[in-house]
């Protein structure tokens, strides 16, 4: 046999392998925000109260794709339509505050939107449900399956809202906050029925958050050491909310970041904000990771700006 013929198989056999593992992946991961959008909702309703001026909080959960119930308020204001819609992602915090730590942190904004004509969808996140156990190895795939869970929630969340007549399709928008803001920036890429996205205190990089000078993430990588937090990267790459909202053609995006968070120094986030691509508004609060007054009402005229609102 002669060298040409062996060599010529040597790169047969090595493209072989290259297609094998690259079809490996993506069996492993097809799309890991991919769902399917004809699966019945499943929507239960277990209250309706009523909050002043005709506005209706709906306390009720629909199917996850993923498996499992999604707990939701959905906000009605009076009238026909059609309306614009916002689905709305919280902190979770459960620790520090409980306010925050659920599907109740905006529902007082959601209320007071509803008379300019927007409903509102606010979830509950995977970790906060019944049942969630928390996985105490850092390098585990559980932050990545929450992540990818959350993103086909939030794309279920649309699904409801568009079923419903009172919803104009062409003016729905996501806020999201901390955790669920960088599940906002997933959404940015793979969710074009978002039309404006609002990404509160958040880290969208996962790589240049753990790889960064904070002292919190020199601690974790001294602990763990720099090859092992490298690997974990590499291994749920595909997981990065920082390849997704810094692609072009993404719909508006609001930043909102604090100068004070305790969760992250001003140089990281400046970095973090850098890397989300136009079209995009940064504005900086003079308070910490839950923001503040001032931020919420820039955020409602915001929203109100593009969503067409009253």
């Amino acid at each position: 046999m002669t060298q040409t013929l062996l060599a010529a198989i040597s790169v047969a056999l090595l493209l072989c392998c290259i297609i094998m593992a690259e079809a490996e992946n993506r069996e492993e991961h097809p799309s890991a925000f991919d769902y399917d959008p004809g699966a019945p909702l499943n929507v239960s309703v277990h209250a309706t109260s009523e909050r002043g001026d005709g506005v209706s909080v709906v306390d009720l959960d629909f199917a996850s794709p993923r498996g499992g119930r999604v707990p939701a308020y959905l906000v009605v204001p009076p009238g026909k339509g059609p309306f614009a819609a916002i689905v709305y992602g919280h902190w979770i915090n459960p620790k520090n505050s409980p306010q925050t730590s659920n599907r109740s942190e905006f529902l007082e904004e959601a209320i007071a939107l509803a008379p300019v004509g927007v409903v509102s969808l606010l979830t509950d996140a995977p970790s906060v449900r019944h049942g969630f156990t928390e996985d105490p190895d850092p390098f585990s795939s559980q932050d990545s399956d929450v992540l990818a869970q959350q993103v086909v929630d939030m794309r279920r969340a649309v699904d409801l809202l568009e079923s419903r007549r009172d919803v104009d399709p062409k003016r729905i928008a996501y806020v999201g906050h901390s955790v669920n803001a960088a599940v906002g920036g997933v959404l940015r890429a793979v969710e074009p029925r978002f039309r404006a996205l609002v990404l509160m205190t958040s880290a969208v990089s996962m790589r240049l958050l753990l790889l960064s000078d904070e002292p919190r993430m020199v601690e974790f990588r001294n602990k763990y050491g720099e090859r092992r937090v490298k690997q974990y990267l590499d291994k749920f790459d595909w997981a990065d909310p920082g390849h997704y909202v810094s692609r072009a053609g993404g719909a508006p995006v609001l930043l909102q970041v604090a100068t004070h968070d305790e969760f992250g120094n001003e140089a990281n986030f400046r970095r973090q904000t850098e890397i989300v691509a136009e079209p995009k508004t940064v504005e900086w609060y003079d308070a910490k990771h839950a923001l503040n007054a001032r931020a919420r009402r820039d955020r409602c005229e915001w929203l109100r700006q593009n969503l067409k609102l009253q």
